[in-house]
């Protein structure tokens, strides 16, 4: 199978940041930015609040970077994702098991 690399992502880790006020409140910090090929694997529409909602379940294949880990997110474009799961640990790529966030 052959593919390219062709999506910017960028990488953040939970951090504590400085807000305006210069209090440390819960954020996101830099980890890395990558090229990434992104695909969707699934996806549902659900009613929650009075209102529909969407979540879909994209996989994110990275050349391998040590210290990337479930906890993190990615930025694509203006979407969000959570990081649910790194697989491949074969210091050659990894495949990151994503859940897009609702806007």
């Amino acid at each position: 199978m052959s593919y390219a690399r062709d999506k910017r992502i960028r990488i953040e880790a939970p951090a504590t940041v400085q807000d305006a006020n210069g209090e440390m409140i819960p954020g996101w910090s830099h980890f890395a930015t990558v090229w990434a090929n992104v695909f969707d694997v699934s996806g549902r529409e659900y009613v929650a609040a009075g209102a529909t909602q969407n979540s879909a379940l994209t996989k994110m294949d990275i050349e391998y970077r040590a210290g990337v880990v479930a906890n993190m997110r990615v930025l694509l474009d203006a979407d969000i994702y959570n990081i649910e799961a790194v697989l491949g640990q074969d210091h050659v790529s990894l495949l990151l098991m994503c859940k897009r966030l609702a806007p």
